[in-house]
């Protein structure tokens, strides 16, 4: 039901391209100030999905060292090579704030004052959840509690630190809800057409704000050992994933980064694959295929991070026009599980949930043969809590060439596998030391708000990075 609602989801992005009064004082004659929630929540997730798919797939895919850039051509090499600048990063910076986050807002707020919507404030707050993870995993400090809850036009931010607070705050409020009532509500005023993830499956967004919940959690993990505990034995996380699956192969409907890089510039040959990925998977791995394109003599061949690579000795990026825009997925909430158990030291419980991870990440891009390379290539060693995570790290990050790569960048930071200088490149581009660790603030917030973070370095590391 999800696929047919795609071109109205599109309408309503026209409708809502307005700022927010606290970024634009002028007036959008277009806005429609007074929009349903069955057509703000399509609306959001339609937004996310643009920024989630294009600029951050495209950061996380290099960064995470997948992929390197042609050598014919120059399109993506100031990204390979860490130049970048405070405007580098305006557009997710600008469009969660102008777009999204006010949205997001007002279909909450409608919700909650209006009879039998519970389901929809789920929806909403799983989203605002989502996007508060995401800008303070890329950017750290976070306006929130000015700027969100309160508008105003120079707003102070809530330190990176806080934000955690923050978000598991409302990850916990939203654990509270009613289960049951809230499916009552979808019985009744059925969000299944508006709702573009799930179509109206309430119990899937629960499950999907524990996955959330859990991720956060693990950045403090000494902090946070009993609530990991305690979800744990819960076990009630992502079973399908949390995918924004409407595109279509057509001009201006297709995946964000297909349509970008495959039908909007003058060659679709820019990005290569990067040899880490073969120091990773098994040179069989069927899932190689699905990952990589235009393979010189039918085989999967790539080049050293930073450096750009002949294309005619190395392998493409697959790019697909209908692939989703995950927010999640089923084998990142097993890889999850499998590093909190084994941080905990419960070895059985992070081998089961490592092969349910492996497995799930197979059958997310179509593959056969999971059972044989968890027995054999990919076999789970159980030893130290520490060695246990690095091979579970390592192999969530070799899974998720195709899936979420910003995830694989993010979790290179926080724990440092896969090594750099053993398994994958060590590379600092025109860093003179250190990697990339964050987006840096969009000049547009630096330069007008007397109140904003002033500038950090793209290596400069956040509270909960290694």
């Amino acid at each position: 039901m999800k696929k047919y609602f795609i071109i109205s989801a599109i309408a309503c992005i026209s409708l809502f391209s307005s700022c927010n009064k606290w970024l634009d004082i002028n007036t959008n004659p277009n806005y429609v100030a007074d929009a349903d929630i069955k057509l703000l929540l399509p609306a959001i997730q339609l937004m996310t999905a643009d920024k989630v798919g294009y600029e951050i797939t495209l950061y996380g895919t290099f960064w995470s060292q997948y992929v390197v850039q042609n050598s014919n051509t120059n399109q993506y090499y100031t990204i390979m090579t860490n130049d970048v600048t405070n405007s580098t990063f305006a557009s997710p910076w600008s469009y969660f704030y102008a777009s999204t986050l006010p949205r997001i807002r007002e279909t909450i707020e409608k919700a909650e004052a209006a009879d039998n919507s519970s389901n929809y404030a789920l929806e909403a707050k799983s989203m605002l959840v989502y996007t508060l993870y995401l800008l303070t995993s890329l950017y750290d400090d976070v306006a929130y509690t000015e700027g969100y809850l309160t508008e105003t036009n120079t707003p102070n931010f809530d330190t990176g630190k806080s934000m955690q607070n923050i978000i598991v705050g409302l990850c916990e409020d939203i654990r509270q809800a009613d289960a049951a009532a809230v499916a009552a509500d979808e019985a009744i005023n059925p969000s299944s057409s508006a709702d573009m993830v799930f179509g109206g499956d309430t119990d899937a967004w629960f499950q999907f704000v524990n996955t959330l919940y859990l991720k956060v959690l693990l950045r403090d993990f000494d902090t946070n050992k009993s609530k990991i505990t305690a979800l744990l034995a819960e076990d009630n996380f992502l079973q399908e994933d949390a995918a924004f699956d409407n595109f279509q192969d057509a001009a201006d409907k297709s995946n964000p980064l297909y349509e970008s890089d495959r039908r909007q510039l003058n060659t679709p040959n820019n990005i290569r694959c990067c040899s880490d990925v073969l120091n990773v998977l098994s040179a069989n791995d069927p899932r190689l295929f699905y990952f990589y394109d235009n393979n010189p003599g039918g085989v999967v061949a790539g080049g050293p991070y930073g450096v750009s690579a002949d294309p005619t000795i190395t392998s493409r990026l697959a790019l697909y026009a209908t692939e989703p825009v995950y927010f999640g997925t089923f084998d990142e909430a097993e890889f999850l599980k499998a590093e909190a158990y084994a941080r905990l030291g419960d070895a059985v419980s992070a081998k089961t949930a490592y092969e349910t991870a492996v497995a799930a990440a197979f059958d997310r891009v179509g593959a056969s043969g999971a059972a044989a390379f968890i027995a054999g290539d990919y076999a789970f060693t159980a030893t130290t809590p520490e060695a246990m995570v690095k091979q579970i790290i390592t192999q969530k990050w070799a899974s998720n060439v195709h899936g979420q790569p910003w995830e694989s960048w993010f979790d290179l930071t926080r724990t440092g596998y896969p090594e750099r200088g053993t398994t994958i490149t060590d590379n600092h581009g025109v860093l003179s030391s250190g990697y990339p660790q964050r987006f840096i603030y969009s000049k547009s917030s630096t330069d007008y708000n007397p109140n904003a973070p002033k500038p950090v370095d793209l290596n400069v590391k956040m509270w909960w990075q290694k």
